[in-house]
C-alpha cells in the first residue's frame, strides 16, 4: 500500500518543534517498550489536561492526546502507530488512557534529485546528489528531509548556480514495507559567472579603492561567499552607512556552452565624511583633562581616514595626526602616517616633543593584525638636575590579537599584544645610546554566570628596557607605573625609583597588573571591586618581588560610547609619599 506524505511530514515538523508541556492528567501505556528519548518527548510534549470531570471530557482529552503523540511519533520516523483510547476509572473519576505501539520506524527507500530545463552539468549533478544526506536505508526523520533542501540550495549556489529554486517535494510512502521515496525538485537555473564591479556615480569613493576589496573575480564562476566576503569588507571600511553587494538581474553577456555572465553591483550610502568626538578625564593624582577628536573619511577618495586628537590637560597639552590609507597595497595591507607635537609636565619631568613616523599594517581578519613602522622623534627635556636634548630614531614591530567580544566593555575572551622597538638616541649630554625597548600584555574575561553579568577579568603587562642605562635615553622611553592605567590607588609615576627630592626617575623594566570582579547590576549601571600590583625596577627585566598593591571599588555608567568609570583606589602597602586615597574618573573599561 501507498500513500502520499507531503502534508504530514511538515505537520510533524512543525509539532515536534513546540515547546514542553506536562503530562499529568493522560495515562500512556507502551507495548512494545518504546525508546527512552521518545518515552521522554512525548510526556513532556502532551499538554497537561485538566482532571476530567466526566467519562463525556475524558474521551475528548484522549483524541487530543492521541493526535499530538502521532504527530510525534511521526517526527521520530514512526508513521504507522498503533494508538487506542480508552477511559479507566480512578479514585472515582475517569481517566484517558493510550495504549501505544510504536510500529516500524520508516527508512528511505529512494531519494532522488529531479532537475527542471536547463540541467547542471553532468559534474554539478554528482557533486549534488553525493551532497545529499537523505539516503537509501536512513531513517526517514522529516526535520532531516526538509533540511535536505536547504543543503542542495547552498551546495547548488557553491557550484554557480545563484538562482536556483527548489520546489515542493514529492514523498511517496509504502506502509507494507515501512519505507518513503523522496524526490526533490529543483530548478537550477543557468550557470552564473562573475562580469564587471558597477558602482552607483553618486558617491566619491574612487574605483580603484574599491577594486582593491572586491573578491569577485570577472569570468570566475559564482560563489555566494565571494559576495558575502566583499560585502564584507565593504562594512569594515566604515565608509557606507548601508551597503549591498548583489548580482544584476540579467545577464550581460552568455558564453557559448550557455553560463550567464552577470555585472556585480554594489549599491552603497556614503556616511557623513566629518565626526567629531570629545572626552574627559579626572585623576587626583593627575588633575583634569579634555580632549577632543575629528576625523575625517575618505580625504583623498581612496577609503582614508585623517584624525586630529587634541588634548589640554593640567599635565599635557598636545596635538596628534594620523592619517590612514588602508588597503593601499592590497586588501588587509595599508600605509600609517603619523605626526605630534606635546608639551607635558610630569613629576618625572617637562619635556617638548615634536614626532613624525610612518608604518604598515597588515590586518588579517578581524581577531589578528600586525604592523611595522619607523619614527624620528626631536625631545627637549628639563629635570631638576639638568636639561637635554634628544634627537630618536627607532623601529617597531608590532602584533595584536584580540579575541574579546567588544571593545569598549568586553564580557568574554582575551586579548594579547606585544610591541618590540629598537632605537637610537643622539644627545647633547649622553651622546649616542643604542637600545630596545618591549612590552607585551595580555587582557583576559570570563564571564561567571550565562547571561555575562558577573565577569572577572585580569591584565598582566610586562615591560624590558635593555642595551642602555636610564639616564642615557629619554624620560618619556623609561617605565612608570602608577595611576588610573596602572596600580590604582597609587599616584600617577608613583611606582619605582626615586632620587633624593622624590622626583620620579623611570626604570628599565616594568610589571604591572590587575584583577577585577565585575557585576552588572542592570543594562546601566555596574560595580567593580579591583586588586592592582606593580614594580619598576632599574634591573632590565621585570622583578617579582617588592611589588606595590592597590584595591578598591568602582563605578560603571554603560553610554553607547563605552562605560563612564569611576574608581576609587587605595594603597594596600603606601610609602610614606603616597596619599591614602586616590580618585579616577574615565571613559571605557580600566583594561
Amino acid at each position: 500500500m501507498t500513500f502520499f506524505l507531503r502534508a504530514s511530514l511538515t505537520i510533524a515538523f512543525i509539532m515536534a518543534s513546540s515547546g514542553p508541556v506536562l503530562a499529568q492528567s493522560v495515562s500512556l501505556v507502551y507495548n512494545p517498550a518504546a525508546p527512552e528519548d521518545i518515552r521522554t518527548t512525548i510526556e513532556e510534549r502532551l499538554l497537561d489536561f485538566r482532571r476530567a470531570e466526566s467519562a463525556l471530557q475524558a474521551k475528548r482529552q484522549a483524541r487530543q492526546a492521541s493526535t499530538i503523540v502521532t504527530n510525534l511519533l511521526n517526527a521520530y520516523g514512526y508513521y504507522a502507530p498503533t494508538i487506542t483510547s480508552e477511559v479507566t476509572e480512578t479514585e472515582s473519576r475517569p481517566k484517558p488512557t493510550l495504549k501505544i505501539d510504536l510500529g516500524q520506524r520508516f527508512t528511505v527507500d529512494r531519494a532522488e534529485v529531479k532537475f527542471g530545463t536547463p540541467k547542471p552539468s553532468s559534474k554539478d549533478i554528482s557533486i549534488i546528489e553525493e551532497a545529499l544526506p537523505v539516503k537509501t536505508g536512513v531513517p526517514a526523520i522529516p526535520a532531516e528531509i526538509i533540511d535536505a533542501e536547504r543543503i542542495l540550495s547552498s551546495t547548488l549556489k557553491r557550484q554557480g548556480y545563484a538562482f536556483v529554486k527548489i520546489n515542493e517535494r514529492d514523498v511517496i510512502g509504502d506502509k507494507e514495507a515501512a519505507t518513503l521515496s523522496v524526490r526533490y525538485n529543483v530548478a537550477s537555473g543557468h550557470k552564473i559567472r562573475f562580469g564587471d564591479m558597477q558602482m552607483p556615480d553618486t558617491i566619491r569613493t574612487k574605483r580603484k579603492y574599491l577594486q582593491r576589496l572586491n573578491s569577485t573575480q570577472a569570468g570566475e564562476v559564482f560563489d555566494p561567499e565571494d559576495l558575502a566576503l566583499f560585502t564584507s569588507r565593504l562594512s569594515e571600511t566604515r565608509l557606507f552607512s548601508s551597503s549591498v553587494v548583489r548580482l544584476s538581474d540579467e545577464p550581460v553577456s552568455i558564453t557559448e556552452d550557455g553560463t550567464h555572465i552577470h555585472d556585480v553591483i554594489l549599491e552603497l550610502k556614503e556616511r557623513p565624511r566629518n565626526t567629531i568626538a570629545a572626552g574627559a578625564s579626572f585623576g587626583t593624582d593627575e588633575g583634569f583633562g579634555v580632549n577632543a577628536e575629528l576625523t575625517r573619511r575618505n580625504l583623498t577618495r581612496r577609503g582614508d581616514t585623517l584624525i586630529a586628537n587634541a588634548t589640554l590637560a593640567e599635565r599635557l597639552v598636545g596635538l596628534d595626526l594620523v592619517w590612514r590609507r588602508p588597503n593601499e597595497l592590497g586588501y588587509g595591507k595599508g600605509v600609517t602616517y603619523n605626526a605630534a607635537i606635546s608639551d607635558e609636565n610630569t613629576d618625572a619631568f617637562d619635556q617638548q616633543l615634536a614626532r613624525i613616523g610612518a608604518g604598515l599594517e597588515i590586518i588579517k581578519g578581524p581577531r589578528v593584525n600586525y604592523g611595522f613602522g619607523i619614527a624620528g622623534q626631536y625631545i627637549r627635556e628639563r629635570t631638576i638636575e639638568r636639561q637635554d636634548d634628544f634627537q630618536t630614531i627607532s623601529g617597531y614591530a608590532a602584533m595584536t590579537l584580540d579575541y574579546s567580544d567588544s571593545l569598549l566593555d568586553p564580557r568574554r575572551g582575551w586579548r594579547a599584544e606585544g610591541r618590540v622597538a629598537p632605537s637610537y638616541a643622539f644627545s647633547s649630554e649622553s651622546g649616542d645610546t643604542p637600545y630596545l625597548r618591549a612590552v607585551g600584555q595580555g587582557r583576559a574575561y570570563l564571564p561567571l554566570d550565562s547571561d555575562a553579568r558577573f565577569v572577572a577579568a585580569g591584565r598582566l603587562r610586562l615591560g624590558t628596557l635593555v642595551g642602555a642605562e636610564v639616564q642615557d635615553v629619554p624620560a618619556e622611553t623609561r617605565f612608570y607605573a602608577g595611576g588610573g592605567g596602572s596600580v590604582r590607588g597609587y599616584g600617577f609615576q608613583a611606582i619605582g625609583p626615586f632620587d633624593a627630592e622624590d622626583v620620579p626617575l623611570g626604570g628599565r623594566s616594568l610589571i604591572d597588573s590587575s584583577i577585577e570582579a565585575r557585576w552588572r547590576y542592570n543594562n546601566r549601571i555596574g560595580v567593580v571591586a579591583f586588586v592592582d600590583a606593580g614594580n619598576v625596577s632599574d634591573e632590565e627585566y621585570p622583578r617579582f618581588e617588592n611589588l606595590r598593591v592597590g584595591a578598591g571599588l568602582g563605578a560603571r555608567y554603560m553610554t553607547p560610547a563605552g562605560p563612564i568609570r569611576v574608581d576609587v583606589g587605595t594603597p594596600l602597602n603606601p610609602s610614606n609619599r603616597d596619599e591614602p586615597i586616590q580618585l579616577y574618573i574615565s571613559i571605557g573599561q580600566a583594561f
